[in-house]
């Protein structure tokens, strides 16, 4: 889950077929049998944490280099922009960075048995990091820059990106096949029910990633349907 921390002293918001299917993996519906680009996924969200957790002891006057990798609005709207990446793999040292790191680690685990049906492994990675990006973008532009240092938002997590390869896999799927995948639409509203608990939630953030999956899926859909019809 993406998530957003209330607006204080130190504000943070955080923010998380049937078709031919690529040769070089094929697994169950559950993604409990990771591949190596979920394990990968996985591996770098869970390190969020520790990384927040380090950098948290390098405080210089409230939290400065934390929220130098967090998206700090206020600081991105005047020309600090690597957060617009990092924050999808910097959490927050607190309970809420807790709960975003395990929900999106888990949200992996599940579907990646379904995502890496629907993307090689370049794709998967480019469609995570697109959209996870695109996500931040949209919560940048909806919450705007703040007044000040102290009344700005400050988000962090990646399931703006969890959210773009799940609506991506959709759109692939539905434009290639001309069909829904309920297995898939089934898993992205159980991803929204868990990424949508707690205080703080980025929705704009998962419409982001959920708007730019879908896409990113029509144009890999696309692309597959026409090598397939040269055959």
């Amino acid at each position: 889950m993406n998530r957003t921390l209330p607006s204080t002293s130190i504000p943070y918001y955080s923010t998380g077929g049937g078709y031919s299917i690529p040769t070089y993996t094929k697994s169950s519906t559950f993604g409990l049998n990771l591949s190596k680009q979920g394990r990968n996924l996985i591996i770098l969200i869970a390190l969020g944490l520790p990384i927040g957790f380090i950098t948290s002891y390098f405080f210089v006057d409230n939290y400065q280099l934390l929220l130098l990798l967090l998206q700090d609005n206020y600081l991105v709207y005047h020309g600090w922009v690597p957060p617009i990446l990092t924050s999808m793999i910097v959490a927050v040292p607190s309970l809420s960075g807790l709960e975003d790191v395990f929900f999106n680690a888990i949200s992996v685990l599940f579907v990646d048995g379904l995502l890496r049906n629907a993307y090689t492994r370049t794709q998967y990675y480019l469609v995570f990091l697109i959209t996870g990006i695109a996500g931040n973008l949209l919560s940048l532009v909806a919450y705007g820059p703040g007044t000040g240092i102290l009344s700005t938002t400050i988000s962090f997590g990646a399931s703006g990106g969890i959210f773009g390869l799940l609506a991506g896999a959709l759109a692939t799927d539905f434009t290639t096949n001309r069909r829904v995948n309920t297995t898939l639409l089934l898993w992205f509203i159980f991803v929204f029910i868990i990424s949508s608990i707690g205080i703080g939630v980025d929705a704009f953030a998962h419409i982001g990633g959920t708007l730019s999956g879908i896409v990113a899926g029509y144009m890999i859909g696309r692309s597959r349907s026409r090598t397939m019809s040269h055959f």
